[in-house]
């Protein structure tokens, strides 16, 4: 019962939300910045997947996964959300990851650079990421623009995938990653303070199952929030938060944020950002990775009893898909 009527949910309301925009989706007449105050999405009608983002004083930084294509992982500035410019690429020669996606073999096609989680901390930016088939990397730089120093291996083992990072009030850091290839089960571990290694030992179960991936740390009021997506055979993908009071866990607390959606995935991955008129936003990717790519949106975010509900956020205290909004 609870899932077909989270089917009727997502039936009733992508029908709905689709209509605000246009008749047809993927056919996009206005998006972006309308310079009247308003924003129409998607914000980037073009394939920025794996999206994740943070801000550093006035300005917005994001990711996106490149798989196979080199250079690897676009990175992206902006001065309010809507309006973006590439910065560059971080990984500048893909055989750091590994000599398979070198130009005389090529057989990562769909592999290589998936979903990542970009940080700043201690006046420095880091990146974390994972391919399927090598494991797990980083690099970090002192400005965006590089230079990125060469790919740090963190755990050299297949099947891991969608990782996200965090340091305490302590300076202590860890580091979350899933075994898809075990029943997407994901772990904590204690990582060194200087993001370069990871402890692996130190493994901690999170969470298992329902093809979860996409996890994100951050921390709100004195919560630590683990946001993630979720997919259900017949249900569709939606937007999950895992929350606990230490870093380290537990994290019994569970909460769906987002109501499923089983045509255009939307909304989906991405990161939460407080933005500089102090208003909290979900950049997001959607589409199901077809012709279209995925594609790129902004929601606002409410908070409702403590959780950060993305888009429309419906009497069911819990959200949807939103199709425009006022310029952050």
């Amino acid at each position: 019962m609870k899932h077909l009527l989270a089917l009727i949910f997502c039936v009733y309301f992508s029908g709905c939300l689709m209509g605000q925009q246009q008749a047809e989706w993927g056919n996009w007449k206005n998006w972006g910045d309308q310079e009247d105050g308003t924003y129409l999405n998607p914000i980037i009608p073009s394939d920025y997947s794996d999206i994740d983002c943070i801000r550093v004083g006035d300005d917005y930084y994001a990711i996106s996964s490149t798989f196979q294509f080199s250079p690897g992982m676009t990175l992206l500035h902006s001065k309010d959300l809507v309006n973006w410019e590439l910065c560059g690429n971080i990984i500048n020669d893909l055989t750091q990851i590994g000599p398979e996606l070198n130009w005389d073999r090529m057989n990562r096609y769909g592999k290589g650079v998936w979903a990542g989680t970009l940080r700043y901390h201690n006046q420095r930016f880091y990146l974390f990421f994972g391919t399927p088939d090598e494991g797990y990397f980083m690099t970090s730089a002192a400005h965006p623009e590089g230079p990125w120093e060469p790919l740090t291996p963190l755990l050299a083992e297949a099947g891991w995938d969608d990782c996200t990072a965090m340091w305490d009030d302590n300076g202590k850091a860890y580091f979350v990653g899933t075994h898809f290839a075990d029943g997407y089960k994901t772990y904590l571990f204690k990582m060194a303070e200087d993001g370069k290694s990871i402890d692996r030992k130190s493994a901690v179960l999170i969470h298992s199952g329902s093809g979860r991936e996409a996890s994100k740390l951050i921390k709100v009021n004195g919560w630590y929030y683990l946001i993630f997506s979720e997919h259900k055979p017949g249900v569709g993908r939606y937007v999950m938060a895992k929350r606990s009071r230490k870093l380290t866990g537990p994290y019994k607390e569970e909460k769906q944020l987002a109501l499923p959606s089983c045509e255009a995935m939307e909304p989906n991955q991405g990161g939460i950002i407080l933005g500089k008129d102090n208003n909290w936003y979900f950049l997001t990717h959607h589409g199901t990775g077809d012709w279209s790519g995925r594609i790129v949106s902004l929601l606002p975010v409410t908070w409702i009893d403590g959780w950060p509900i993305p888009g429309e956020a419906l009497p069911q205290n819990i959200g949807t898909m939103k199709w425009g909004g006022k310029m952050p």
